[in-house]
């Protein structure tokens, strides 16, 4: 028995394949083309009947595809527009392979039979558009360490970590408990209780350079509340550029609450985001309090100054 292809996507694709497959089989009998195409006379049918009132635009007879097919045997006309078959142009097949090379590197290596179809789709492709280097395409993520945070949150299992602090500027090795996926501003996140902040943190996937299951097992009961412990305060004054700077430290508020001179109370999970904040605002922040972070942050604008000399 033919087998049935009648679903929207697979009708559109067929009726596109037999506009140029007609053009090359004029006078083809009706049941050998609905042999051929895999489906049944009564749905071969109805294709060409649809393909019929197909046609450019003002859509008049003479712009209609002309067919005939009443006798049982079918004939093509006037559809000159469609009568090459479908085929991918180079651009279209170079990011096809591209795409299968970005699912190829989120695959583990376990899963062979999906590796080889990959494969062998990405040399037919090659092959097609005369390609002979092999394309490949570099993830934001690795492969292996989106898998692997993947397994972590459908398990509730725990994850030993290196991440690449951003303020910091160095690689952190840290126990996390991942927890959920999230995506922002372009970028992937992972929401997880970090047991060594003994917090609750997100992580930027791209800045995760490692992941692998975690040495010791982080309990549910030792996040039952989010500690504030390494929770640091500080004491700013806004002189110039109110919005910047409201922006900058994510000050809650409209613009209009803000006017030069005003103190605000920030918090900061590390020294090194309030300093590289300051530095980024230039003058039109001042840190007030501690003195300590004061003292520290002066410091470290003297050595840059002294790199100047």
């Amino acid at each position: 028995m033919a087998k049935s292809m009648s679903t929207p996507l697979n009708k559109v694709a067929r009726m596109l394949d037999l506009v140029p497959y007609l053009h090359a089989h004029q006078g083809i009998e009706l049941s050998k083309l609905a042999h051929d195409f895999g489906i049944t006379e009564s749905e071969m049918t109805a294709d060409l009947t649809t393909l019929w009132m197909c046609g450019l635009p003002k859509y008049t007879p003479l712009e209609l595809i002309d067919l005939s097919f009443d006798s049982g045997y079918v004939t093509i006309r006037n559809a000159e527009t469609l009568e090459h078959p479908r085929a991918l142009n180079k651009d279209e097949a170079i990011a096809l392979l591209l795409g299968l090379d970005l699912v190829r590197s989120a695959l583990s290596n376990e899963r062979t039979d999906l590796l080889a179809k990959i494969d062998a789709l990405a040399t037919r492709l090659r092959n097609l558009i005369g390609l002979q280097g092999q394309l490949t395409a570099e993830p934001a993520v690795d492969g292996s360490i989106r898998s692997t945070l993947s397994k972590a949150i459908s398990s509730g299992s725990a994850l030993d970590i290196e991440y690449h602090s951003l303020y910091a500027d160095r690689i952190t090795q840290r126990s996390i408990l991942p927890i959920e996926w999230k995506n922002d501003s372009f970028h992937e996140y992972v929401f997880a209780y970090c047991d060594s902040a003994k917090a609750f943190r997100t992580f930027r996937l791209d800045r995760i350079t490692h992941a692998t299951p975690a040495a010791k097992k982080v309990a549910p009961a030792q996040f039952a509340g989010e500690s504030d412990e390494n929770l640091f305060t500080y004491t700013i004054t806004i002189h110039n550029h109110l919005r910047a700077a409201r922006e900058l430290f994510e000050l809650e508020g409209d613009d209009k609450d803000l006017h030069p001179g005003i103190e605000k109370t920030v918090t900061s999970y590390t020294g090194e985001w309030m300093r590289r904040m300051i530095f980024s605002a230039a003058a039109s922040v001042e840190l007030v309090s501690p003195a300590r972070a004061r003292g520290d942050i002066a410091t470290a604008a003297r050595g840059v100054l002294d790199l100047y000399e």
